[in-house]
């Protein structure tokens, strides 16, 4: 629709600059959380279903573009080219949109690297923006090496449409650019495998459309391997509950996990003290070292039921662990803090909404797990709930009213999803 002849005039532009960038599949890591920026791991089997999801949504839903952008690496070429291919223009491969180089970190797993440098690792997390791994690049250093192929290229690339196919590191660190954000802001944003985010640049600056938008994915398993499969039916959700113990965060759980058949991710620490553990036996470097073991678990298991299923329901939200980080008394070391602040932060961004179960509803009973002390409760209570308030986008956050039936709570739950957008969408 052409605008009106005062619009035409008060218009600073008209040139807009369309950026689709696509994050490549999932890869074959060997079932290992590893490090991996420079190294070239081939797309998992899902992976491959992912990237034959953008293909056939690109070409079906977008216009179609100037020309195809991407990574040189395999799990790139791998979307990249059949991309190109299928909407009939060009291919550009450069190394230059690869991944933050990981140096002598690349290709281990992280459990390694905490074991070999946590002091190194640790130091990595509180500042990811500046901060180099041996041998490497620090993601600024990226970010840089970014935003000089775009500048070099923008003559070209101005006022037409183009798929940059990519990874996630410098989707990130492109959406901060093009937004005028900090880099150190970059894990704001949490693009997962196989998703498409989309910006608008005009003169004025950069609108952002669409952020981590996933397509139907059909299963690529074999009989045996279990995949969800996207449909015009409910997406697959990343919901987690919390609360103080007692609020009946297991028992909604599991209730809700098994309605939407989405994997249920249990609470590390019940597990724990119903093996035998004993908390009052540890001292303050096995109650550090126990809740480090936790969240590590917790990422773990996070990652394994989106790449199996497409979401999860968690017994617990990141920010409990930082609430748990706190209570125990670990808050005076400021780097081990900002550490862990920063892993919980970028995982709670991308969850899509997270349930507050109220304290004081459900009688609290000595059962040999969780305290009947009702203060205790509390502190924890007031605790996370004070950092959920603050560390949340406000539409991810729901407070549950007093509801002590658990056929009311989860009405209330799907309730408010469906509500949220979070159906079907």
């Amino acid at each position: 629709m052409a605008w009106d002849r005062s619009t035409e005039q008060a218009l600073p532009s008209h040139e807009v600059t369309h950026l689709h960038l696509l994050r490549h599949g999932a890869v074959d890591t060997g079932g290992q959380r590893r490090c991996y920026g420079h190294t070239d791991y081939a797309p998992s089997a899902l992976g491959v279903a992912q990237a034959d999801a953008l293909v056939a949504a690109c070409r079906d839903h977008l216009p179609r573009p100037d020309g195809v952008l991407g990574s040189d690496l395999l799990r790139c070429r791998a979307l990249a080219e059949p991309l190109a291919a299928a909407l009939g223009v060009p291919l550009e491969l450069d190394a230059r949109l690869r991944e933050q180089h990981m140096g002598d970190w690349e290709g281990r797993t992280w459990a390694e690297l905490t074991d070999a440098d946590l002091p190194g690792v640790r130091a990595y997390w509180t500042d990811y923006a500046t901060a180099r791994p041996p041998g490497g690049e620090t993601f600024g250093e990226m970010a840089a090496r970014l935003d000089a192929f775009f500048e070099a290229r923008w003559d070209r690339l101005r006022g037409r449409r183009w798929m940059v196919v990519g990874h996630g590191g410098p989707i990130r660190a492109l959406s901060a650019s093009l937004l005028g954000l900090p880099i150190d802001q970059a894990l704001r944003f949490s693009p997962l495998p196989g998703t498409h985010t989309w910006f608008q640049v005009a003169q004025a600056g950069a609108v952002l459309q669409v952020l981590g938008e996933r397509p139907a994915v059909q299963s690529a398993g074999s009989a045996g391997e279990s995949r969800r499969v996207e449909s015009a039916g409910p997406r697959p959700r990343r919901v987690a509950l919390s609360g103080s113990a007692g609020t009946g965060k297991t028992t909604l759980a599991r209730r809700l996990a098994a309605r939407w058949g989405l994997p249920y991710i249990p609470e590390g620490m019940r597990a724990r003290i119903e093996g035998g553990l004993d908390l009052h036996t540890l001292d303050h470097d096995g109650m550090r070292a126990l809740i480090g073991e936790l969240w590590a678990e917790q990422v773990e298991r996070e990652d394994r039921a989106v790449a199996e299923a497409g979401g999860f329901v968690s017994d617990r939200s990141p920010l409990d662990f930082l609430a748990f980080w706190l209570l125990y008394g670990f808050a005076y070391d400021l780097a081990g803090t900002d550490a862990l602040a920063a892993s919980v932060r970028a995982r709670a961004d991308a969850l899509d909404r997270v349930f507050v179960l109220p304290a004081d509803v459900l009688p609290l009973h000595a059962d040999g797990v969780r305290t009947p002390n009702l203060w205790v409760q509390r502190r924890f209570q007031a605790t996370v709930e004070g950092l959920l308030a603050q560390e949340l986008r406000p539409e991810q956050l729901a407070r549950m009213p007093g509801l002590d039936q658990l056929d009311a709570r989860v009405r209330w739950v799907e309730d408010v999803l469906s509500g949220g957008g979070l159906f079907g969408g």
